[in-house]
């Protein structure tokens, strides 16, 4: 009997899952970290530097999109 109710709540359980998808939480940068940033780059423009840059450009974007859809 013990194990026909546990197969009867794991069935049941299955069927009211909620999935949760938490978005991370985007750091914001001051204006003045921006411009030491930018200052930075200009003084010295390494290429993997900036691939690095636009690849943490397009994360932001999809926390940003992950928060606009869990809303």
């Amino acid at each position: 009997m013990r194990w026909l109710s546990l197969g009867a709540l794991l069935g049941l359980s299955a069927c009211s899952s909620v999935q949760y998808v938490p978005c991370p939480t985007l750091v914001t940068y001051s204006k003045a970290d921006q411009a030491a940033l930018a200052a930075e780059i200009k003084a010295s423009p390494k290429p993997e530097t900036v691939r690095w840059i636009g690849d943490y450009i397009g994360l932001r974007d999809q926390v940003r999109a992950c928060k606009n859809t869990v809303k």
